[in-house]
């Protein structure tokens, strides 16, 4: 049978086992946050009581031992809480380190995202001042373009359609289709067109079928074209249409008097030179916060090229980048392209698969496109 000393000093080999594995110690422990001393330091002190102890120091210190190792069964049991208390207080320290050092690989983080912010912020403003230079020099040209000529022979002027006017009358209300099927697809333009700063220009106005949908909206707006005849019927129908091109029209409007411009199928009537010019003194003539609606042939559908070609007063095609481009280079801004009059399902190929949809864009896309843009409500 083992003896009391025998008793104690296994005891206190188990105790020491226990606070060992608790908080193993280190060879050479890493500086210690301030921020997790007030956890560390109560835990420390703590682990110096997991048994009870007599100070040598203390008044019968020998015979106060000899009891304490008497009664050690009473505390067995405690000690052993005490060590996985400890231990559960060094695992709440270790998680607070860990995200304490996630926190500063957050900060450097962030800290670097900062710097890619502000080298992206100066390449924003350098290219912001860019464009405000280019700006400059549109506007400087857009101003000059009103003190120019604009007699019909400039060079940058189209000429007037080669077959006679009747003609070409007869052409439009074959090919081009009813006034009542043109006047439905325009109907999507108008909402672009509500509380605009002025009035709307229809540039090639032709038949009138949107200066009609203008006038039933309470839109005021009057109408150029070069064909008398088309000129005559609008007229009769009690629509504001004057005679004449339309770039001379718009050369001639004050800068800034304009709520909006439309052009629908014009532009391929012109060479480039004149569509830019077009776009130039639209750009201004239009006031700030109005709108620029230019609608052609769709370049990129193989169907509509045909319809493009069927037409003997068309110069050339004008592709949807093209024209987005030239708007932009006149100084409209949020641009956008819109696709309009697509094939009924009848004229197009069923579509069973992905290669048959792209298939479809290609030869039977949308007839026409637009491309919309605004004038800057802030000069």
């Amino acid at each position: 049978m083992a003896t009391g000393d025998e008793l104690a000093a296994a005891l206190a080999r188990e105790i020491r086992a226990a606070v060992a594995e608790a908080a193993p110690a280190e060879a050479s422990p890493p500086a210690e946050p301030e921020e997790l001393a007030d956890i560390r330091l109560p835990v420390r002190r703590a682990e110096q009581y997991v048994t009870p102890t007599i100070p040598d120091a203390s008044r019968f210190a020998g015979a106060k031992s000899t009891v304490l190792r008497l009664l050690r069964f009473l505390w067995r049991g405690q000690a052993s809480f005490n060590a996985l208390m400890l231990e559960a207080a060094h695992g709440v320290a270790a998680a607070l380190e860990r995200n304490r050092a996630a926190i500063d690989r957050e900060a450097r983080r962030f800290e670097g995202m900062s710097e890619d912010l502000a080298r992206w912020k100066t390449a924003a403003e350098k290219e912001a001042r860019r464009r405000d230079s280019e700006q400059d020099t549109r506007i400087a040209y857009l101003e000059a373009l009103s003190s120019r000529s604009t007699s019909p022979s400039s060079p940058n002027v189209p000429n007037a359609p080669t077959l006679p006017e009747s003609v070409y009358a007869l052409f439009e209300e074959r090919f081009r289709g009813s006034t009542v099927e043109v006047a439905e697809k325009q109907k999507f333009y108008l909402p672009f067109l509500w509380n605009v700063p002025g009035p709307v220009l229809d540039a090639g106005c032709g038949r009138g079928e949107f200066l009609r949908l203008l006038k039933e909206q309470g839109i005021e707006a009057r109408g150029v074209d070069s064909n008398s005849l088309a000129v005559g019927a609008c007229r009769a129908a009690g629509l504001d249409v004057r005679e004449g091109d339309a770039i001379d029209a718009l050369a001639a409007a004050p800068s800034a008097s304009l709520g909006a411009v439309v052009a629908f199928q014009v532009v391929e009537h012109w060479p480039a030179a004149a569509t830019f010019r077009f776009l130039a003194e639209a750009r201004r003539a239009i006031a700030p916060g109005g709108v620029l609606v230019v609608e052609t042939v769709n370049t990129d559908s193989l169907s509509a090229m045909n319809a493009f070609y069927l037409d003997p007063t068309h110069v050339r095609p004008v592709p949807p980048e093209a024209l987005r481009f030239l708007c932009d280079a006149a100084g409209f801004r949020e641009l956008r392209v819109e696709y309009r009059s697509p094939l009924p399902a009848s004229e197009r190929l069923e579509e069973r698969s992905g290669n048959d949809a792209r298939l479809n864009a290609i030869l039977f896309g949308p007839q026409d496109y637009a491309v919309i843009g605004w004038v800057p409500a802030a000069e």
